[in-house]
């Protein structure tokens, strides 16, 4: 959570990237941006609850996105927010995470360790913090934590190895296990913003 001398003021927010700039400069996987873009599973019900929360008093009017083209969890998340940025009219900025450490260190996840993105962060008209939002909804979690415990022990890794650590022919069979699971990761991240959001303005979640 921000502090009282966050560095996110309205000359810095200005200074972030709109969506199409963003795509602009990604090198890699402009394509999966496109795919999970137009394939977003956002509902009637989730655009008209998010234009509510752009309608309420001191309701969300801009969304700072941190993030890296590189991060499936990037490109799995940043479309959608995308979205229903403009769907609502909500101002949009995005700024890469490895060259704004001092953004990036406000929303550390962890319990203040990890510098895991995507990050959303939800503010007011005049940069009044509202919520946020990190990386990816708790299903997702869960079920990676549970393919990555199946893949150790299938080629005998320590219980203590990463994704990063990983053998490429194991990295490979948990990618291929988890790519088919991100639609409904998809609906689940929408579902958590919309109760975080809610729960900030106390709006109805319907």
């Amino acid at each position: 959570m921000p502090t009282a001398n966050t560095v996110v003021t309205a000359v810095r927010f200005a200074e972030g990237l709109r969506y199409d700039e963003f795509l602009s400069r990604a090198v890699i996987n402009r394509d999966r941006f496109e795919q999970y873009y137009r394939s977003s599973p956002l509902s009637g019900e989730d655009f008209a609850f998010f234009k509510k929360a752009a309608a309420a008093p001191d309701g969300m009017a801009n969304i700072l996105a941190l993030g890296e083209a590189w991060c499936g969890d990037v490109y799995r998340e940043l479309p959608t927010v995308a979205r229903i940025a403009e769907s609502t009219g909500v101002n949009l900025r995005i700024f890469l995470r490895d060259e704004n450490p001092d953004i990036m260190d406000e929303f550390l996840s962890h319990g203040g360790k990890a510098r895991a993105i995507p990050v959303f962060v939800f503010y007011t008209r005049d940069l009044q913090y509202i919520t946020h939002y990190i990386e990816r909804p708790a299903s997702a979690q869960a079920e990676i934590d549970a393919i990555l415990d199946q893949v150790r022990s299938k080629f005998g890794q320590p219980a203590s190895a990463t994704f990063t650590n990983l053998p490429e022919e194991a990295r490979q069979e948990v990618i291929a296990s988890i790519l088919p699971r991100f639609t409904e990761w998809q609906k689940d991240s929408i579902k958590e913003m919309r109760a975080l959001l809610a729960r900030a303005l106390n709006l109805s979640n319907d």
